[in-house]
């Protein structure tokens, strides 16, 4: 139901309407217990999930391993889907199942996922959902290393896809915390290996994914994966918003260089600008105090005023002032909603913001 990494490509991505967010851990493990503390959106169309997936080496949808829980909405009495996906040397197998009387939407649970050579079973807040043995060819098959994984997308089929309406987006899935445990085999016991509580984005452990995966409308970009607040944060939203801003950006831009380029014709301060690479021309020139700080506040006046049209295009962000090589100071009381927006000054470097706050409440 997931992806491979050979299939995280350009799969779907030519019809994908939305972008969202997907992380998953460097580390492989076979077998373990999987815990973490989750908020899903009750969005009907979407699939909000933790689960672990074989990747490889040697990927073939015969030899494929995977557990997962997963949050499916538009399956209004069950939305709470378990299951273990393999193969078994001929065919990809399903062994499915859904939680009854369970509404998991809109609040915290704790979800756990304990995987052995003997059992496989599914909790919520500590209660068991779904538990099977070695009775179910399932559980022999699921012997791959994994890697640990979070994702939230669009179904294409009609029994998970149905009802999906986007006119409130932006959706948000919220991970508090993600606990590892491993398995020791000697003792049939679990033994702690590490937690993380996403007060920072740990790329060391997470990696986020490119791309896309059949049966999906969305496509995964590392933007709409980063930590905020102490949770783990996958935002959902339409993908032609970033196309638009994308566009108002570059026209932006172009018309500052046009601007710019203007201005190098002119005349400043009584000497003549003849280029990037060239000299001024310093007859009658002076360089007192007096014409360096006019000089100054001159450039200064300029980047406001180019500022000034960037804000009002992207109806973004606020700058509170500048100093005189052009950076950002901003007030607390303003919040930017892009964490990757840089603003770039001619003849400076670029600048990137800090302190950004996303909204999801």
């Amino acid at each position: 139901m997931k992806f491979a990494a050979t299939l995280l490509t350009v799969i779907g991505v030519a019809q994908a309407n939305f972008r969202s967010g997907s992380v998953s851990s460097f580390e492989k493990f076979q077998y373990g217990k999987f815990v973490t503390r989750m908020k899903a959106p009750d969005r009907k169309g979407t699939v909000s999930s933790f689960f672990t997936y074989f990747d490889g080496p040697n990927f073939t949808p015969e030899g494929w391993n995977e557990l997962d829980l997963e949050i499916v909405p538009s399956v209004e009495e069950n939305p709470l889907s378990m299951n273990i996906i393999y193969g078994d040397g001929n065919d990809k197998v399903e062994s499915h199942d859904y939680a009854h009387r369970f509404d998991p939407h809109d609040d915290w649970h704790t979800y756990e996922m304990e995987w052995t050579p003997h059992y496989v079973s599914w909790s919520v807040d500590g209660h068991e959902m779904r538990h099977l043995d070695l009775r179910d060819r399932a559980v022999e098959h699921l012997h791959k290393p994994q890697s640990l994984r979070m994702n939230f997308w669009t179904p294409t089929f009609h029994s998970w896809g149905a009802g999906f309406n986007p006119v409130d987006m932006p959706w948000f899935v919220l991970y508090d915390y993600v606990e590892v445990f491993t398995y020791d085999a000697d003792h049939n016991q679990f033994r702690f290996h590490w937690r993380d509580d996403f007060d920072s984005f740990d790329s060391g452990k997470w990696h986020k994914a490119s791309g896309g995966f059949d049966s999906n409308t969305s496509v995964f970009h590392p933007s709409n994966a980063y930590t905020e607040g102490g949770h783990l944060v996958l935002k959902m939203e339409p993908e032609h918003t970033r196309h638009e801003e994308h566009d108002i950006e570059m026209r932006v831009r172009e018309s500052f260089e046009m601007d710019l380029d203007h201005r190098r014709q002119k005349t400043l301060h009584g000497r003549k600008y003849l280029g990037p690479n060239e000299a001024y021309d310093n007859s009658d020139w002076s360089d007192d105090e007096e014409h360096v700080e006019h000089r100054d506040h001159h450039e200064l006046d300029y980047v406001q005023h180019h500022d000034d049209l960037y804000r009002t295009r992207k109806g973004e962000f606020v700058v509170d002032h500048h100093d005189t090589y052009g950076r950002e100071h901003k007030d607390d009381d303003y919040r930017l909603v892009e964490p990757e927006y840089r603003h770039h000054y001619h003849g400076h470097e670029d600048y990137e913001h800090e302190g950004y706050e996303h909204h999801y409440h």
